[in-house]
């Protein structure tokens, strides 16, 4: 991409990130003439990722074309991670089309396909591409979960929230951003960051393999059982005027998601996701962002000895399911003990 795709907005240039992204990669790629006395090794792979929003950022710098290395016409990055992406793009150059520019979604913006991001065959990255359970609730996230992904993407959906409890105290989120009406409740407390972590080792893998870009190395991809979303549900799901989304189906009793990678945190749950996503749901603004957590319903210590009889009985039922997911190649074995460890206090903190 060059200086002609960035357009101008408020006095400002926008997509200027795009270009120093793809120029600090082409550093480190050694495709870049260097600054005298620069000690940076040159890396024989790279992988950009970003969550949430900087995921976006992802999508719209490999949609524009800023992966092409304007000098070898390859890629500049060798992998892609978006997590929370779901084929959002940020407002900017051609993608704003007629509307303002701005560093965030348009409200009414239809995400990108797959196809639409990937256009050029010889620089495209591999494209990993992540959902959460509320992005299909705020983020449109079906209009991604193509059936038939083209060559080079894996799509993984997670059971888990886009956003987790501790960065943000209840009195931000119920207090300052008046989420639920500013009525608190609990949150969707499954975390995703162990299997975040095994998956970028993985992608770092694949694109240090001799075959790099292969994504067979990597597990397959595995996305939510889907539905007809619900029609007039405004403070449970963003709708796109004109676009028929779905979202997840779940689990009669539980109601965690069905489908997906099967985290043990949903398989052998502590309570139920109600709400889904927290309402407002939309992406008026930068601080619309209630939706990208869920609500919690825990289980009543009744209902767990019911179902575990007791910590240890819970706790052989969740090794059973990180043993499977390390056995399906979506956690690796060292996050097992961290897990355990973890499980126990949340069990014994319900009961």
């Amino acid at each position: 991409m060059g200086d002609r795709h960035l357009r101008g907005g408020a006095g400002l240039a926008q997509g200027i990130g795009q270009v120093v992204v793809r120029d600090f990669g082409r550093l480190l790629r050694g495709t870049a003439p260097r600054p005298a006395g620069t000690a940076l090794p040159v890396r024989r792979a790279s992988v950009l990722a970003g969550i949430s929003q900087s995921a976006w950022f992802v999508d719209t710098l490999v949609a524009e074309g800023s992966n092409v290395d304007d000098r070898t016409g390859r890629g500049v990055f060798d992998a892609a991670v978006a997590v929370s992406g779901a084929g959002n793009r940020l407002a900017i150059n051609q993608l704003a089309g007629g509307a303002p520019q701005r560093p965030y979604v348009l409200e009414d913006g239809v995400p990108l396909t797959h196809d639409q991001i990937l256009t050029r065959r010889t620089s495209d990255p591999l494209f990993v591409d992540v959902a959460t359970y509320t992005d299909y609730h705020r983020l449109r996230a079906s209009v991604t979960a193509e059936a038939d992904r083209p060559r080079g993407v894996v799509r993984y959906d997670w059971p888990a929230p886009h956003a987790g409890t501790a960065a943000y105290p209840d009195p931000v989120v119920f207090g300052q951003l008046r989420c639920n009406g500013g009525v608190p409740v609990a949150r969707n407390p499954i975390s995703y960051n162990p299997h975040l972590r095994t998956l970028v080792a993985d992608v770092v893998q694949v694109v240090r393999h001799p075959g790099q870009g292969d994504r067979r190395l990597l597990p397959p991809s595995a996305t939510f059982a889907l539905q007809p979303a619900p029609a007039g549900h405004p403070a449970s799901f963003n709708d796109l005027p004109g676009v028929a989304l779905q979202v997840p189906r779940t689990d009669p009793v539980t109601l965690q998601p069905l489908g997906g990678v099967r985290f043990p945190d949903a398989v052998v749950p502590l309570g139920r996701p109600v709400l889904v996503a927290l309402d407002p749901v939309g992406t008026t603004s930068i601080t619309d962002v209630c939706g990208n957590w869920g609500g919690w319903q825990p289980f009543p210590a009744a209902e767990l000895a019911q179902r575990y009889g007791s910590v240890d009985g819970y706790l052989a039922h969740y090794a059973a399911a990180v043993d499977a997911q390390v056995r399906d190649g979506y956690l690796d074995a060292s996050e097992e003990a961290g897990m355990l460890a973890a499980a126990r206090a949340a069990y014994l903190a319900a009961v």
